[in-house]
This record gives C-alpha cells, sequence and structure tokens, in this order.
C-alpha cells in the first residue's frame, strides 16, 4: 500500500500570550481550565502567595494537573507517563516517567546520527538517502529506516545518544542487538532530544537542525496523535514523531513533540502501554496530550 501523502505545514505563526489575573476577573474568563482552576491556590505568586493580587506570576497548579492525569489514567488502565518542558520559563512537570521500548520515536535519532556522520565524515547524502530521511520520520517507513541504520551502524546511534546525554537510552539494532524498534528509552531522554532540536546542540548543526524539525512539522495526518493531536486550536504548530507497535503487556504507543502557538511553547514526551489494541491507546494517549495542552494555559 502507498505511504499516505505529508500533511502540509501550517503557516500559521506562534502566538505569544502573558496571561494575567486580576482579583475582579473570574478564573473562566481567563481561559483557565475548570478541574485546574477550581482547586484552592491554584495561583502562585513570587513570594508564593496563592491570592489573586499575586496573579500576574500565575504558574499551574502542579498537584491539579497530577491529579487530573491521575483521573485520565483510572479511567483508561494501562501504563503512561510523561514529561513537558515549558520553553517559556524552562520549567519541567514529570508524571509517572518509566522505561518503554521506543518503537518509531527511536528514527528521530538514528536521523540525528546519520546527520552527524555527515558532518564527521563530509560524505553527503545522496538523493535516495534524502528520500529515506523523509520516508522514515513523515510516514514512519520501516525499510528506510533500516537502511539509514545499515549505513549509519547502531553503535554510532548509541553514540549520537550519549553526546545527547541521553543516558537511559539503549539502542537496538543489527542480528547482536535486536530489531531497533525495540531500543528502550524514557520521556525524560526523549525530552532532551526534543530540546537539543529546538534549542541547539553541538551534535549537529543548526541548518541539520532545522531539516529534522522540517520534516516533523510535515508527519502524515494519520499519524498526527497524541503531542500533536488533531484536536488541538488551529493556531497550533506541532513538531512531532510518533511511535506504536504489539508487544507483550500492552500495546505501546508513544508520542514525542513540540508544541507552539495558542500561548503556548513547550516539548513533551509520552510513554503508553495500552491493554485493548492501538485504537483505545490512541484515544488514551490524545487525553494525556489534551490535558497538558490545557494546563500550559499557564507557565509551568
Amino acid at each position: 500500500m502507498p505511504a499516505p501523502r505529508p500533511a502540509s505545514r501550517l503557516t500559521s505563526r506562534p502566538l505569544s500570550r502573558r496571561v494575567v489575573v486580576d482579583s475582579s476577573l473570574s478564573l473562566v474568563g481567563v481561559g483557565v481550565p475548570t478541574w485546574l482552576a477550581s482547586r484552592g491556590g491554584w495561583l502562585k505568586g513570587a513570594a508564593g502567595s496563592s491570592t489573586a493580587t499575586a496573579a500576574t506570576a500565575a504558574t499551574v497548579d502542579r498537584a491539579a494537573l497530577t491529579a487530573r492525569l491521575d483521573q485520565h489514567r483510572t479511567t483508561r488502565g494501562g501504563t503512561m507517563g510523561l514529561v513537558v518542558h515549558d520553553l517559556r520559563n524552562n520549567a519541567r512537570f514529570s508524571w509517572r516517567p518509566y522505561t518503554n521500548e521506543s518503537l518509531s520515536t527511536i528514527k528521530v535519532l538514528i536521523l540525528v546520527a546519520c546527520l552527524r556522520k555527515v558532518q564527521d565524515t563530509g560524505v553527503r547524502f545522496t538523493e535516495t538517502q534524502h528520500s529515506q530521511a523523509r520516508r522514515m520520520i513523515q510516514s514512519s517507513d520501516n525499510a528506510a529506516t533500516d537502511a539509514l541504520l545499515a549505513w549509519v551502524g547502531t553503535p554510532n546511534v548509541q553514540r549520537a545518544a550519549g553526546l545527547l546525554a541521553m543516558n537511559a537510552t539503549v539502542v537496538r539494532g543489527g542480528s547482536a542487538g535486536g530489531w531497533w524498534g525495540y531500543s528502550t528509552t524514557t520521556p525524560a531522554d526523549l525530552v532532551t532530544l526534543l530540546d537539543a532540536l529546538a534549542l541547539g546542540t553541538a551534535v549537529i548543526h543548526a541548518g541539520h537542525r532545522a531539516h529534522i524539525r522540517h520534516l516533523m512539522a510535515g508527519v502524515v495526518p494519520a499519524q498526527r496523535w497524541g503531542v500533536a493531536d488533531p484536536p488541538l486550536p488551529e493556531s497550533v504548530y506541532t513538531e512531532t514523531k510518533n511511535g506504536w507497535g504489539p508487544l507483550t503487556g500492552g500495546y505501546r504507543l508513544n508520542s514525542i513533540g513540540r508544541v507552539t502557538g495558542d500561548g503556548r511553547n513547550y516539548t513533551m514526551a509520552i510513554l503508553t502501554r495500552s491493554p485493548q489494541g492501538f485504537a483505545y491507546g490512541k484515544e488514551t494517549i490524545n487525553g494525556l496530550s489534551r490535558i497538558v495542552h490545557a494546563a500550559l494555559v499557564l507557565p509551568l
């Protein structure tokens, strides 16, 4: 079956919005989710005050966010965890993180390693390799991944993980290491990878980072779930890569990406194991993404 055509890149510019709350304004009026605003102490002032007069320094009530995620997990079942990095204020939030098989999220790291090899050796990508890289990221083509991994070598992908400080990631591949999709990683490591692409890294230069992000922005519509869940507002711009597949202990569905616009700017990685297959797991991971996006009307 031919791969779906890549999604067109959104042209909306990221929005910039500062949430300012005054004691004369209702909580709903500033767009704070009801489940977050209804808890006491949802506002945190610079001096630790929970009064609305300190609201110019308002941040997410992490206890409320945790409770909402816990509630979602209880109603859905399975294993799940995430890490989100708010690039507006460099704050992070971690919820039930654990180690999971990467499935196709490892493809972003494979491409980083390939472009690192290009820099180190001076050997350029061929037209075929450019096509393989595009298909690997935008339509999750496994055959293209096999070819690029054979070219760069599994040890060099592991080396790239080390250079990026993805210290909990173990890269598989080749006859001795098993299938690359069974590489193991954590939400924190995947956010580290995303941050390197978004904010800069010495591992690959800016042009290569921009190319990877361009490919991640053009992932085919059918694979834009999780972090890039389509019900997010149209003003939102996303760069994403997902991974999924059946394994003992639950169908793996993982999602990584960056979200900008609608007043937000964050990177996030979500790892899950669904007890009832792909479709059910997709609904579960989409729910996690929407909860976090709603909460981030305020900075972390």
